[in-house]
Protein backbone atom coordinates (compact mmCIF):
# COMPACT_ATOMS: atom_id res chain seq x y z
CA UNK A 1 0.00 0.00 0.00
CA UNK A 2 1.16 3.52 -1.04
CA UNK A 3 0.33 6.88 0.53
CA UNK A 4 1.12 10.11 -1.04
CA UNK A 5 0.69 12.98 1.03
CA UNK A 6 -0.53 16.41 -0.66
CA UNK A 7 0.93 19.28 1.39
CA UNK A 8 -0.51 22.60 -0.65
CA UNK A 9 1.53 26.04 0.80
CA UNK A 10 1.00 29.83 0.04
CA UNK A 11 3.49 32.02 2.88
CA UNK A 12 2.96 29.38 5.39
CA UNK A 13 5.90 30.91 7.63
CA UNK A 14 3.00 33.00 9.53
CA UNK A 15 1.78 29.57 11.15
CA UNK A 16 4.76 28.72 12.92
CA UNK A 17 4.18 25.05 11.62
CA UNK A 18 6.11 24.14 8.32
CA UNK A 19 9.10 23.21 10.15
CA UNK A 20 6.95 20.76 12.70
CA UNK A 21 4.87 19.44 9.96
CA UNK A 22 7.48 18.58 7.74
CA UNK A 23 9.83 17.18 10.48
CA UNK A 24 6.38 15.32 12.04
CA UNK A 25 5.80 13.72 8.51
CA UNK A 26 9.74 12.44 7.77
CA UNK A 27 9.86 11.13 11.62
CA UNK A 28 6.09 9.35 10.54
CA UNK A 29 6.72 5.21 11.73
CA UNK A 30 6.26 3.55 8.76
CA UNK A 31 4.17 0.05 8.99
CA UNK A 32 5.40 -3.29 6.83
CA UNK A 33 4.42 -2.87 3.18
CA UNK A 34 3.68 -0.08 3.17
CA UNK A 35 5.49 3.14 1.50
CA UNK A 36 4.95 6.92 1.65
CA UNK A 37 5.52 9.93 -0.45
CA UNK A 38 4.76 13.55 0.78
CA UNK A 39 4.37 16.53 -2.58
CA UNK A 40 4.39 19.60 -1.28
CA UNK A 41 3.02 22.35 -3.85
CA UNK A 42 3.73 25.67 -3.62
CA UNK A 43 2.31 28.93 -5.28
CA UNK A 44 4.35 31.81 -5.14
CA UNK A 45 5.36 32.86 -1.38
CA UNK A 46 6.75 36.05 -0.36
CA UNK A 47 7.89 35.07 2.99
CA UNK A 48 10.12 31.92 1.81
CA UNK A 49 7.86 29.34 1.98
CA UNK A 50 9.65 26.85 -1.06
CA UNK A 51 13.10 27.84 0.55
CA UNK A 52 12.33 25.91 3.40
CA UNK A 53 10.68 22.88 1.72
CA UNK A 54 13.52 23.04 -0.75
CA UNK A 55 15.81 22.30 2.78
CA UNK A 56 13.67 19.37 3.68
CA UNK A 57 13.31 17.91 0.20
CA UNK A 58 17.24 18.12 -0.15
CA UNK A 59 17.74 16.36 2.89
CA UNK A 60 15.34 13.60 2.73
CA UNK A 61 13.78 11.73 -0.61
CA UNK A 62 10.56 11.06 0.43
CA UNK A 63 9.61 14.90 -0.32
CA UNK A 64 9.11 16.06 -3.51
CA UNK A 65 8.51 20.36 -3.80
CA UNK A 66 6.46 21.56 -7.01
CA UNK A 67 6.21 25.22 -7.80
CA UNK A 68 2.79 25.54 -9.13
CA UNK A 69 0.90 28.58 -10.65
CA UNK A 70 -2.41 27.46 -8.91
CA UNK A 71 -4.93 30.58 -8.19
CA UNK A 72 -6.31 28.77 -4.89
CA UNK A 73 -5.73 25.56 -2.32
CA UNK A 74 -8.19 23.37 -4.52
CA UNK A 75 -5.84 23.47 -7.33
CA UNK A 76 -2.61 23.15 -5.39
CA UNK A 77 -4.48 19.62 -4.32
CA UNK A 78 -5.55 18.42 -7.89
CA UNK A 79 -1.66 19.41 -8.59
CA UNK A 80 -0.06 17.20 -6.36
CA UNK A 81 -2.26 14.62 -6.65
CA UNK A 82 -1.93 14.54 -10.34
CA UNK A 83 2.06 13.81 -10.23
CA UNK A 84 1.56 11.39 -7.11
CA UNK A 85 1.41 7.44 -7.14
CA UNK A 86 -0.40 6.29 -4.32
CA UNK A 87 -3.37 4.01 -3.72
CA UNK A 88 -4.17 6.44 -1.17
CA UNK A 89 -4.34 10.30 -0.77
CA UNK A 90 -3.76 11.90 2.34
CA UNK A 91 -4.99 15.79 2.03
CA UNK A 92 -2.75 17.84 4.72
CA UNK A 93 -3.97 21.11 6.25
CA UNK A 94 -0.39 23.56 6.42
CA UNK A 95 -1.78 24.68 9.42
CA UNK A 96 -2.11 20.83 11.45
CA UNK A 97 -0.33 18.33 12.67
CA UNK A 98 -0.38 14.62 12.28
CA UNK A 99 -0.74 12.27 15.11
CA UNK A 100 3.22 11.91 15.75
CA UNK A 101 4.29 8.51 14.30
CA UNK A 102 1.47 6.73 14.61
CA UNK A 103 -0.43 8.39 11.49
CA UNK A 104 0.29 5.56 8.40
CA UNK A 105 -0.57 2.93 11.17
CA UNK A 106 -4.08 4.84 11.94
CA UNK A 107 -4.81 5.29 8.35
CA UNK A 108 -3.72 1.36 7.52
CA UNK A 109 -5.97 0.18 10.04
CA UNK A 110 -9.01 2.13 8.73
CA UNK A 111 -8.41 0.77 5.42
CA UNK A 112 -8.18 -2.89 6.62
CA UNK A 113 -11.83 -2.08 8.11
CA UNK A 114 -13.17 -2.19 4.72
CA UNK A 115 -13.18 2.38 4.70
CA UNK A 116 -12.81 4.37 1.30
CA UNK A 117 -12.43 7.45 3.08
CA UNK A 118 -11.42 8.56 6.24
CA UNK A 119 -10.49 11.18 8.60
CA UNK A 120 -8.22 12.26 12.33
CA UNK A 121 -9.82 13.56 15.10
CA UNK A 122 -9.50 17.56 15.65
CA UNK A 123 -7.95 19.45 18.23
CA UNK A 124 -6.57 23.22 18.45
CA UNK A 125 -3.14 23.98 19.93
CA UNK A 126 -5.29 26.73 22.19
CA UNK A 127 -7.77 26.08 25.06
CA UNK A 128 -10.89 27.83 25.44
CA UNK A 129 -14.30 26.23 25.32
CA UNK A 130 -15.37 27.18 22.88
CA UNK A 131 -12.47 26.06 20.67
CA UNK A 132 -12.70 22.46 22.47
CA UNK A 133 -16.73 22.35 21.56
CA UNK A 134 -15.50 23.60 18.20
CA UNK A 135 -13.45 20.17 17.74
CA UNK A 136 -15.84 17.88 20.17
CA UNK A 137 -18.83 18.84 17.49
CA UNK A 138 -16.85 18.91 14.33
CA UNK A 139 -15.82 14.76 15.19
CA UNK A 140 -18.99 13.84 16.44
CA UNK A 141 -21.31 15.84 14.86
CA UNK A 142 -19.90 17.08 11.11
CA UNK A 143 -17.89 13.62 10.65
CA UNK A 144 -19.70 10.89 12.30
CA UNK A 145 -23.71 12.09 11.73
CA UNK A 146 -23.23 14.51 8.32
CA UNK A 147 -20.52 12.65 6.94
CA UNK A 148 -18.76 16.40 6.83
CA UNK A 149 -14.83 16.50 6.68
CA UNK A 150 -13.26 19.47 6.42
CA UNK A 151 -9.61 19.96 5.73
CA UNK A 152 -7.66 20.48 8.62
CA UNK A 153 -9.06 17.21 9.83
CA UNK A 154 -6.54 15.86 7.03
CA UNK A 155 -8.78 13.32 5.45
CA UNK A 156 -7.62 10.29 3.66
CA UNK A 157 -9.19 8.88 0.27
CA UNK A 158 -9.08 5.99 -1.82
CA UNK A 159 -7.50 7.04 -4.62
CA UNK A 160 -9.79 5.69 -7.53
CA UNK A 161 -12.74 6.96 -5.09
CA UNK A 162 -11.29 10.22 -5.59
CA UNK A 163 -10.83 10.10 -9.15
CA UNK A 164 -14.38 8.54 -9.43
CA UNK A 165 -15.66 12.27 -8.26
CA UNK A 166 -13.04 14.25 -10.40
CA UNK A 167 -10.68 14.76 -7.11
CA UNK A 168 -11.11 18.59 -5.29
CA UNK A 169 -13.98 20.61 -6.60
CA UNK A 170 -12.13 24.69 -8.00
CA UNK A 171 -13.79 26.53 -5.45
CA UNK A 172 -12.20 29.57 -3.81
CA UNK A 173 -13.38 28.10 -0.16
CA UNK A 174 -15.98 25.50 1.18
CA UNK A 175 -14.08 23.02 -1.61
CA UNK A 176 -14.12 20.21 1.80
CA UNK A 177 -18.19 20.85 2.05
CA UNK A 178 -18.69 19.91 -1.73
CA UNK A 179 -15.73 17.07 -1.42
CA UNK A 180 -17.80 15.42 1.30
CA UNK A 181 -21.10 15.13 -0.05
CA UNK A 182 -19.47 13.83 -3.07
CA UNK A 183 -17.94 10.97 -1.77
CA UNK A 184 -20.25 10.66 0.92
CA UNK A 185 -22.82 9.17 -1.94
CA UNK A 186 -20.79 6.69 -2.10
CA UNK A 187 -19.98 5.84 1.29
CA UNK A 188 -19.32 7.55 4.78
CA UNK A 189 -16.59 8.57 6.68
CA UNK A 190 -14.50 6.52 9.37
CA UNK A 191 -13.31 8.50 12.05
CA UNK A 192 -9.54 7.76 12.62
CA UNK A 193 -8.80 7.54 16.70
CA UNK A 194 -5.58 9.68 16.58
CA UNK A 195 -5.91 13.68 16.89
CA UNK A 196 -4.41 16.35 14.58
CA UNK A 197 -4.00 19.65 16.24
CA UNK A 198 -4.67 22.47 14.18
CA UNK A 199 -3.12 26.13 14.43
CA UNK A 200 -5.76 28.34 16.18
CA UNK A 201 -3.40 31.36 14.67
CA UNK A 202 -6.86 33.08 13.37
CA UNK A 203 -9.28 32.76 16.36
CA UNK A 204 -6.50 34.27 18.21
CA UNK A 205 -6.15 37.15 15.94
CA UNK A 206 -8.94 38.13 15.22
CA UNK A 207 -10.99 37.50 17.99
CA UNK A 208 -12.26 33.49 19.09
CA UNK A 209 -16.00 34.44 19.25
CA UNK A 210 -15.95 37.26 16.19
CA UNK A 211 -14.05 34.39 14.20
CA UNK A 212 -16.59 31.52 15.24
CA UNK A 213 -19.10 34.42 14.25
CA UNK A 214 -17.72 34.88 10.98
CA UNK A 215 -17.33 31.02 10.09
CA UNK A 216 -21.17 30.68 10.81
CA UNK A 217 -21.84 33.18 8.74
CA UNK A 218 -20.20 32.23 6.14
CA UNK A 219 -21.41 28.80 6.27
CA UNK A 220 -25.07 30.21 5.87
CA UNK A 221 -23.94 32.04 3.20
CA UNK A 222 -23.13 29.16 0.95
CA UNK A 223 -26.02 27.46 1.94
CA UNK A 224 -27.76 30.45 -0.32
CA UNK A 225 -25.64 29.89 -2.86
CA UNK A 226 -23.23 33.24 -2.48
CA UNK A 227 -20.04 33.23 -4.73
CA UNK A 228 -17.18 31.18 -2.89
CA UNK A 229 -14.93 33.56 -4.47
CA UNK A 230 -16.82 36.15 -2.41
CA UNK A 231 -17.05 34.50 0.63
CA UNK A 232 -13.42 33.83 0.87
CA UNK A 233 -12.50 37.32 -0.09
CA UNK A 234 -14.61 37.87 3.26
CA UNK A 235 -13.12 35.46 4.89
CA UNK A 236 -9.70 35.78 4.52
CA UNK A 237 -9.58 39.91 4.27
CA UNK A 238 -7.14 39.93 1.94
CA UNK A 239 -4.33 38.09 4.30
CA UNK A 240 -4.27 35.32 1.51
CA UNK A 241 -4.94 32.14 3.44
CA UNK A 242 -6.19 30.08 0.31
CA UNK A 243 -6.13 32.00 -2.12
CA UNK A 244 -3.31 34.95 -3.17
CA UNK A 245 -5.10 38.06 -4.25
CA UNK A 246 -3.61 41.48 -6.34
CA UNK A 247 -5.72 43.72 -4.81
Amino acid sequence: MRLSIILPCLNEIRHGYLDRILTNLIAQLIPPNFEKEIIAVVSTSEDGTDLILDEYAARSPEIQVVRSLAKNRAQRLNEGIAISTGDIILLHHPATLLPEQIALQLIEKAFESGCKWGAFCHSFDFSHWLLHFTSWYSDNIRVKQKGLVYLDHCPFIERQLLSEIGNIPDLDIFEDTVLSDRLCQFSKPVLAQGKVITSARRFRQRGIYRHAMLNQWLKMCYHLNIDPKSLNRLYEQKASINVKYGD
